[in-house]
């Protein structure tokens, strides 16, 4: 259910767990290619979320889906970049990837995180992101992961991390129920950066100054629905809400304490 987290790509990742929904019910063709063994899912929708992270405005974005996953274990995701993954046995697993993390606007610009509401606070660049992750399978109650996100540019962004559980909850014939529930927690740079109000910000934007500290900012949840036409259609629905915390709930640009997001993808699979 990770911030800005809060942007496009934060429903994108609700994105990719539907695509990965999708992928799973495939019923594999014979290979007689790299491509042919590969697992790709393109896909494209229209979804519903906050304008910033905290923010009492709500905003239409385009959902786009790409996934591919070779069987050598590299990797295309529309939420967590190019990377590999390594399944070190029947129970753990590692991955590390190269992504992208939004920045945010002080105004109303097109479909970037942001709002006019913020106007003074200045602009959050977006950042090259290292991504890493380590998981462990725990049978039919799911996966439980723990990951990490680095600004590779412009790295006064601050530092990220995600504590997470996802588990299929219903499995049919031509439907498939996911949910996930994480937490979210910055060091005391990315919170400032995205929580927090300096003397300047403060001075130009009428924010009170705040001091946002390291550790937990939100809690996440989601449900994805995928219904399967055939071995190549799909339909997914999401619902999602984050629920500001700790010194992040108390900060002047939280104007509301939890944030609501949805979307819905028609997916292709090949």
């Amino acid at each position: 259910m990770k911030h800005q987290f809060k942007s496009i790509l934060v429903v994108a990742l609700y994105g990719a767990l539907a695509s990965r929904t999708a992928l799973a019910q495939q019923v594999p063709a014979p290979s007689k290619s790299w491509l042919q063994d590969s697992q790709v899912t393109i896909g494209l929708g229209a979804g519903a979320m906050a304008r910033y992270a905290g923010s009492d405005e709500y905003h239409v974005v385009p959902v786009p889906i790409l996934k591919i996953v070779t069987p050598s274990g590299f990797f295309v995701d529309t939420m967590e970049g190019a990377g590999y993954r390594y399944d070190i046995n029947d129970m753990f697993f590692a991955k590390a990837a190269i992504g992208y993390g939004a920045g945010r606007k002080d105004s109303n610009d097109g479909l970037q995180p942001g709002s006019a509401k913020l106007r003074g606070m200045g602009e959050i660049k977006g950042s090259v992101l290292a991504n890493v992750e380590a998981g462990i399978k725990l049978g039919r109650i799911g996966t439980l992961s723990l990951a990490i996100s680095e600004p590779l540019s412009n790295r006064e962004r601050g530092l990220s991390y995600r504590a997470q559980i996802s588990s299929t909850v219903l499995t049919l014939a031509k439907d498939n129920v996911s949910v996930s529930a994480a937490a979210m927690f910055g060091d005391a740079k990315y919170n400032q950066t995205f929580f927090g109000v300096n003397a300047v910000q403060s001075r130009n934007s009428g924010y009170a100054q705040y001091t946002a500290e390291s550790g937990l900012n939100a809690v996440n949840a989601a449900l994805v629905w995928t219904h399967i036409f055939n071995r190549t259609w799909s339909v997914s629905t999401m619902l999602g809400a984050t629920h500001y915390m700790q010194k992040a709930a108390d900060s002047p640009l939280v104007l509301d304490k939890t944030n609501y997001s949805g979307f819905t993808t028609v997916n292709y699979s090949f």
